[in-house]
């Protein structure tokens, strides 16, 4: 058998303690309301019995030789004395009592009695009684005026009537909450069954496969079926992304590493000293390759997963620009590079990832030095409504228009001698559509080759240090 503890921890458990809770403060409310009511009709049941005997009381009073006297109506109170003890008491116009118990007080005044019954609560003897009085006004009488009755009853039978009524009223109410929390608990379990159903189907699954569940629920349940196939979705997508990147990575580190293995079996069979020079410089520029590959390699995975799991916020494109610029300068060797950096306003904020930023600006800047061979480069960042432009042009050869497609595939070498992996302008690809931008290539008139990275500008952080509300990329 489950424990509370168990029970409380699923969701079958925390709804229906819900709802017996609900249910159980409902049902308390309720007994207390029918408490409430029950004594109210008790009380008004027993007070009409109290009135009719005061009243008769006071109709059976008469004057006899000036003196008034009563005759007491046995059956009245006979049939009161069924239920509890009576007691009464008769006072005529002069103040003086002429039947019944001297020492029963009632509270109520002259006035008030003259216009019917007056009720009230009090004691005698030390017993809680229920005390009625009227007046009667006796014109015969040696003093003529008005004459009080009282008539008091215990309230024994009153709480009897009271409590009976509630305890049946109390178990049609436990009878009904323990059928509401019964039928709720077969509701809610039958609810959740479909919840199950999805448990069911998702582990009889092949763990690869990442198909949208098809499943018939209800609709309210069609929520967590989107999120389970929007997850699937991406999942797929991730899994074919890292299949192609583990594929693709085999079959470019195996060249290299096998070109490393020959050449090191050449150097060592190599008898000449000048040749075996030239071996070992040819080995060392294939070591930086194969060291430049695997350093792509790596950053594309980076650039692929940050794109998934980083969420883009504002960042200083300028200061992001001239870091880059500050890394990419030293690639150029002994060669004797111009840079120039402008922009139409600094600071120029943009949504984005820094990482995967830096990465991208570094990768156009390398290929500018290394494979362009440019020995001038003119940086500018250029603002035009919401959208944010970083142009980077060279002096270099560039690359022919009819490349400009194959240029952004990854692992596509424009010229067979071409060193390095052929990803840098993918990665840089990859990182302007995570961004939701883009990248294009130019001719300028005046020669060279451009490269223009478009962004969707955003506003700055806040003075506390949160992002001011604006546009996001899609």
């Amino acid at each position: 058998m489950r424990s509370p503890k168990y029970i409380g921890k699923t969701l079958f458990g925390r709804t229906l303690l819900f709802v017996a809770l609900v249910v159980i403060s409902g049902a308390i409310m309720l007994a207390l309301i029918a408490r409430y009511y029950a004594a109210a009709a008790a009380q008004e049941a027993y007070d009409r019995l109290l009135s009719g005997a005061v009243i008769q009381v006071a109709e059976n009073l008469y004057v006899q030789g000036g003196v008034l006297a009563l005759n007491p109506p046995l059956d009245a109170f006979a049939t009161m004395s069924d239920y509890d003890p009576v007691y009464y008491k008769v006072v005529d116009p002069r103040g003086m009592v002429i039947a019944g118990y001297p020492d029963l007080r009632a509270g109520a005044t002259l006035a008030a009695a003259q216009r019917g019954p007056i009720f009230e609560n009090g004691f005698y003897h030390g017993r809680r009684v229920r005390i009625a009085t009227i007046a009667r006004y006796m014109p015969d009488a040696a003093v003529p005026g008005w004459s009080l009755v009282t008539v008091a009853q215990t309230v024994h039978a009153r709480q009897q009537l009271t409590n009976a009524m509630t305890l049946k009223v109390c178990l049609l109410i436990a009878a009904m909450s323990v059928l509401a929390i019964s039928a709720s608990g077969v509701a809610i379990k039958r609810g959740l069954q479909p919840l199950a159903q999805i448990e069911q189907l998702i582990m009889r699954r092949d763990p690869g496969d990442l198909k949208p569940l098809v499943v018939n629920t209800p609709a309210e349940m069609g929520a967590i079926i989107g999120a389970i196939n929007l997850l699937m979705q991406r999942l797929a997508r991730r899994m074919t992304m890292m299949q192609r990147f583990i594929a693709d990575a085999a079959h470019q580190i195996r060249t290299p590493l096998a070109s490393l293995d020959a050449q090191i079996e050449l150097l060592t069979m190599e008898p000449d000293a000048a040749a075996r020079d030239r071996r070992i410089a040819a080995l060392q520029a294939s070591c930086a390759d194969a060291g430049r590959l695997a350093g792509q390699l790596l950053n594309h995975a980076m650039v692929i997963h940050r794109s998934e799991a980083m969420q883009l916020q504002p960042v200083e494109l300028n200061a992001l620009v001239r870091e880059a610029l500050g890394r990419a300068v030293p690639l150029a060797g002994e060669r004797d590079v111009s840079v120039t950096f402008r922009c139409d306003q600094d600071p120029t904020y943009i949504f984005g990832d820094s990482v995967s930023l830096q990465e991208a600006i570094s990768n156009v800047l390398h290929n500018a030095l290394c494979h362009g061979q440019a020995d001038a480069i003119d940086v500018s960042v250029e603002s035009a409504g919401q959208g944010v432009t970083l142009r980077i042009t060279d002096n270099g050869c560039g690359i022919d228009p009819a490349d400009w497609d194959a240029a952004l595939q990854p692992f596509v070498k424009l010229r067979e001698q071409q060193r390095g992996s052929g990803l840098g302008l993918a990665i840089v690809d990859e990182v302007m559509r995570a961004h939701g931008g883009q990248i294009r290539f130019a001719r300028p008139q005046g020669g060279g080759f451009s490269v223009l990275l478009t962004f969707r500008r955003a506003v700055g952080p806040a003075p506390n240090g949160s992002a001011d509300p604006s546009p996001k990329p899609d």
